[in-house]
């Protein structure tokens, strides 16, 4: 009896780490669709379209930063009313692409640089802000095309 039973308890160690492999890989991927999830959506970081004929709204992010979700919300509200006539772009402060957009464009962190349609800057805008007061600032930088 104590074979069986040794060789009952040696069956049943891999079934445990079996589970275990699938509820690890099961958490990683809950993991991976949460994070996938929280990406910035409709937002290009390809600032190569700035100045290619339609005015931008470059937002310069801070990743750790409180107001950068605020100022997402607040885009992610207008971006939809000013489809096909603002680029809504963004980078990051602290990559060598956002730092060079930042200093050409005498920006900081979190925050949101204006430019018309071939790519001058117009303003810079700090946060805190509502879907209102971008809208506004979105208005007066198309008034001149429109």
């Amino acid at each position: 009896m104590d074979q069986t039973n040794q060789e009952a308890g040696a069956a049943a160690k891999p079934k445990r780490s079996g589970k275990f492999k699938w509820l690890a890989i099961i958490f990683f991927v809950v993991l991976a669709a949460v994070a996938v999830m929280n990406l910035p959506r409709g937002f290009s970081d390809d600032l190569s379209r700035v100045g290619k004929g339609k005015p931008s709204i470059v937002f310069v992010r801070d990743k750790n930063a409180v107001q950068t979700f605020g100022i997402l919300e607040a885009m992610n509200e207008i971006r939809d009313r000013n489809a096909g006539q603002v680029e809504f772009l963004l980078t990051d402060f602290n990559t060598p692409q956002g730092r060079k957009f930042m200093a050409a464009n005498e920006a900081s962190r979190v925050t949101l640089v204006l430019l018309d349609a071939s790519g001058k800057k117009v303003k810079i805008i700090y946060p805190p802000q509502t879907a209102e007061s971008l809208q506004q600032e979105i208005d007066g930088l198309l008034k001149p095309i429109q």
